[in-house]
């Protein structure tokens, strides 16, 4: 797009000979002299070029003098500098506008093919992508593929009495775990269309929700109950920033009895549960909180359920989560080395999301399955156990064979 601002700057340093092509006019009107604006262009060329041999134009061999004052050169940087200050502004926005509409109705036009290419480029990118990691994304689709449908099975056991309402552990590990399911799927998206930081990012709350599981099935039903109860918290909290903000927004406020059935729910969990149930995490309070303290941060549930060798991890994905200096600087689509300023896809980088997403799934797959007695589930929880011992390794491989290749091609 910097073509229009070179060609601005190209036609904006024609200002000042712009304005000495009309006082040459003048000039050459004064003598008797009708000059064409081919002439006036080369007569303002030659002058401010310092030449000062005489100017030939047109057929005729008659001598005329004409006097270039002081005068004449204020006029004409008087006149620029006016242009410059109180007309450019204008100017610009005038054409400015025009150009972005012409381009707009060109692009619209055009948008069709151009569209097609960009398809067919990444597509390409896509299958040299898939003959690098294919390994390890076949077998992290495997993964996913068999929770799902073990998934699917454990539900409809558990719902095998529909007149019967599941207890607030069962329901919520099932609905973690197909959260789970589904982050995973799309991490699996990202990294197959060449984005490690965004899946590095999507992993961040895959890890989240496992934490979270963890730590509910490590405390039982009474936990269970007060992470479905949280969502009354979090609605209060939703509430209170939209009355602060729905005006700027130019949103309806919420209706005040709606608004009054939210505070009167916050205050009866908040009286049933303790204050402490208000605070962030405060569904786990009571469980980890302790005597003295009651403020629950993340880092104490990976701890709790005996992750808190992820922390490190964890920080990382939450580069490209926040707007953080480091996560501006550091890409994982980049490999060491590279100067690139990453705003698209990448065949690097793929390794830690896609070996951590894996992880992950299993931990969370296998906390559901537990001891289970039941024979489809002790297939499926060796099988979840192989793949997320062997997937980091695929997705290791992969990674070592792109540096060596990229070494080579360096050297090269």
């Amino acid at each position: 797009m910097e073509e229009f601002q070179n060609m601005l700057e190209k036609e904006l340093k024609t200002v000042p000979r712009r304005f000495l092509e009309k006082r040459l006019s003048e000039r050459f009107l004064e003598a008797g002299i009708q000059a064409s604006d081919a002439d006036l262009t080369r007569a303002s060329e030659h002058l401010l070029s310092g030449n000062t041999e005489t100017f030939h134009f047109g057929d005729t061999d008659d001598h005329v003098t004409i006097e270039i004052t002081e005068d004449d050169l204020e006029y004409v940087v008087a006149k620029s500098e006016e242009f410059y200050k109180e007309k450019l502004v204008d100017v610009l926005r005038d054409v400015g506008g025009k150009t972005a509409e012409l381009f707009y109705q060109t692009l619209r036009r055009r948008w069709g093919a151009e569209f097609a290419a960009q398809q067919e480029e990444m597509a390409a990118f896509k299958e040299r992508l898939e003959m690098r990691w294919g390994k390890a994304l076949g077998k992290l689709r495997m993964l996913l593929t068999i929770v799902m449908e073990w998934a699917q099975g454990a539900f409809e056991r558990k719902q095998k009495n529909p007149g019967r309402k599941l207890p607030h552990l069962d329901d919520v590990l099932l609905r973690l775990h197909v959260r789970a399911c589904q982050v995973t799927h799309e991490i699996i998206v990202l990294l197959e269309s060449g984005y490690a930081d965004g899946a590095m990012a999507r992993w961040r709350t895959l890890h989240e929700i496992a934490i979270t599981a963890a730590v509910i099935a490590k405390f039982g039903d009474e936990i269970a109950e007060r992470y479905v109860h949280y969502q009354i918290v979090e609605s209060h909290k939703a509430a209170i920033a939209y009355e602060k903000n729905h005006q700027a927004l130019g949103f309806k406020p919420i209706s005040k009895r709606q608004l009054e059935r939210i505070r009167r729910d916050y205050d009866k969990v908040k009286k049933r549960f303790g204050k402490e149930f208000s605070e962030e995490y405060g569904w786990a309070a009571h469980h980890l909180g302790g005597p003295t303290k009651k403020r629950i941060t993340f880092a104490d549930l990976e701890a709790e359920a005996g992750d808190a060798m992820m922390r490190s991890p964890y920080k990382m994905a939450s580069y490209n989560v926040h707007a953080s200096p480091k996560g501006v600087y550091f890409k994982m689509g980049t490999l060491d080395g590279s100067p690139a300023l990453l705003a698209g896809a990448s065949n690097a980088g793929l390794a830690e999301p896609g070996q951590h997403a894996a992880v992950s799934l299993m931990e969370i797959t296998l906390l559901l399955i537990d001891n289970s007695p039941i024979l489809d589930d002790i297939v499926v929880a060796k099988l979840v156990s192989r793949l997320g011992t062997d997937i980091p390794k695929e997705f290791g491989r992969a990674s070592r064979r792109l540096r060596r290749d990229d070494r080579r091609n360096r050297q090269a």
